[in-house]
């Protein structure tokens, strides 16, 4: 999480990112990954999400990958990006 948002496009500052990481950390829930999916084949390490998304029971994965996206759904659990579902 934390590469991720040190990506350009964020435009944040590393002081701006611990804030950001401790606030999530404080909310999420943290899910034991054992399901094995092998589903993208142009960018394999995006195939955690997927599985993440099963063990953890997500009711949808929010994204702004295009491997992801472009899957639309996994296994009944819609995937959309940041903008549309921030809209809904």
């Amino acid at each position: 999480m934390i590469r991720a948002l040190a990506y350009d496009k964020f435009g944040l500052k590393p002081e701006e990112i611990e804030p950001i990481v401790r606030d999530l950390t404080e909310i999420s829930e943290f899910v034991e990954v054992r399901t094995q999916i092998q589903i993208i084949e142009d960018d394999p390490t995006d195939n955690i999400f997927l599985a993440l998304a099963i063990d953890g029971g997500a009711d949808v994965i929010v994204s702004g990958d295009h491997h992801l996206l472009d899957l639309e759904e996994f296994e009944g659990i819609p995937i959309t990006s940041i903008r549309k579902f921030l809209a809904k």
